[in-house]
């Protein structure tokens, strides 16, 4: 993608989200913030200030599939249908699955997979309009070999990467593809697994040669 897009993180906030929209908007890609509080949004869209871009902030419970509706809604209306979406929103319950609520764990497979889902039926049908795309999941090592403590996480994100996998295949043939992003270390400043480190796997892994598309990155501690 040689040109600057638009790029709308689903689940943004402080830490990779923030990194990721800084990434982009220096890139001079327009970025749109979508988060569930209000606040939130609206530290995102203060630090963008400095990059001169287009941005726009929603305000929106990914759980509920009318507001991520509405929220690509007002994305295309104020910026464009994006280009990349990334849908980030995530919850960590510490709790083995002998302990685990149905409670705790309708709320990790809401979060992971009902939100994953919401925003992959309503990017992908803005993005069908707009005939091309990249929406990208963010997993991480819990998706294929679970840990007895993350349970709640492990389940999430096992189905998210089930959902990804499902959808590529759904799109086989289409110009619009899926991609993900296996993070298999604590996100933190300064180690192998840097906020900005990892915007940039995804930089690449979105502005790729759509024709010779790789949809995984892996990013391990010695990558």
């Amino acid at each position: 993608m040689s040109e600057p897009g638009t790029l709308a993180i689903i689940g943004s906030g402080p830490g990779l989200g923030s990194a990721l929209a800084r990434r982009f908007a220096r890139e001079g890609w327009s970025v749109a913030l979508v988060a569930l509080h209000q606040e939130v949004v609206d530290a995102g869209l203060a630090e963008l200030e400095e990059y001169g871009v287009g941005t726009c902030g929603v305000q929106a419970d990914v759980t509920d599939h009318d507001g991520v509706d509405h929220a690509f809604d007002s994305i295309a209306a104020a910026l464009a249908v994006p280009d990349a979406v990334i849908y980030n929103a995530s919850i960590y319950q510490a709790e083995p699955a002998l302990e685990l609520s149905q409670d705790a764990l309708r709320l990790a497979f809401n979060v992971h997979v009902v939100g994953a889902l919401n925003t992959a039926q309503c990017a992908i049908a803005a993005m069908r309009q707009a005939d091309r795309g990249v929406l990208v999941f963010t997993v991480n090592s819990l998706a294929r070999s679970p840990e007895a403590m993350s349970a709640a996480l492990s389940i999430g994100k096992g189905a998210q990467l089930n959902l990804a996998l499902s959808l590529e295949r759904e799109l086989d043939g289409t110009p619009i593809h899926i991609g993900i992003v296996t993070v298999c270390g604590a996100i933190k400043v300064g180690t192998a697994f840097d906020p900005d480190r990892l915007a940039g796997v995804y930089w690449e892994l979105i502005t790729q040669d759509p024709a010779h598309f790789q949809r995984d990155r892996l990013v391990e501690a010695s990558g």
